[in-house]
């Protein structure tokens, strides 16, 4: 028994030895876009905004990352359509995103690392008017970038993604007899409306 806790003790310890945590910030623009709605166009402008990840890599070259990206007081402006009835007006809203990433490296003998990132997680429009409710949404995204490796234990790194909040529009169970049998699923309508381009640059730090 001893033998074997010793052996999962080595084992565990070899694998967090294999693994590289890791802190990032960056400086990141994001690029909004219009959303039409029934009752008017929503216009969402450009803005600066912060990038934070706590992560970990692996000796395989891939690891998990979560990541915090936000862009604060983008102009958001609404017209209406003149047969809805509705007002015309201009204001900010903040919006942040919280997501869970896989990232997959392809090293090479150069100090450029190349990856790409697929991620989901949280989108929250906090639009600054009295009357209007946040809008929270699921939110995929994906892209893909490089690191630069400064030294041992810092790398610069510059990444592009693309952000994709969803609006469920509804879900339903099927069923059904075909030739090969019977068959049960479920189907999700969903769509995003709003695309969204984020750019970040910034460093990593090696925590081990």
């Amino acid at each position: 028994m001893k033998y074997i806790i010793l052996i999962l003790s080595f084992t565990s310890l070899s694998s967090f030895s294999q693994t590289n945590f890791y802190l990032g910030g960056s400086a990141s623009y994001l690029l909004n876009g219009k959303i039409q709605f029934k009752e008017g166009l929503v216009d969402v402008g450009d803005k600066l905004g912060a990038d934070a990840s706590f992560g970990f890599i692996t000796d395989n070259n891939f690891g998990f990352e979560l990541n915090y990206s936000g862009a604060y007081n983008c102009d958001l402006e609404f017209r209406s359509y003149s047969f809805t009835g509705h007002e015309d007006f201009f204001t900010s809203v903040d919006i942040h995103s919280i997501s869970v990433n896989y990232l997959q490296y392809f090293e090479n003998d150069t100090p450029f690392t190349p990856f790409i990132s697929v991620g989901t997680g949280t989108s929250v429009f906090n639009i600054k008017k009295d009357d209007v409710d946040d809008a929270v949404r699921f939110a995929l995204n994906f892209g893909g970038g490089t690191t630069i490796e400064i030294n041992r234990f810092i790398s610069a790194r510059i990444r592009a993604r693309y952000f994709a909040p969803l609006i469920f529009k509804g879900s339903g169970i099927h069923a059904g007899i075909s030739t090969g049998g019977t068959y049960l699923g479920l189907s999700i309508d969903a769509s995003a409306p709003l695309a969204q381009l984020n750019l970040d640059a910034g460093f990593i730090f090696k925590l081990n």
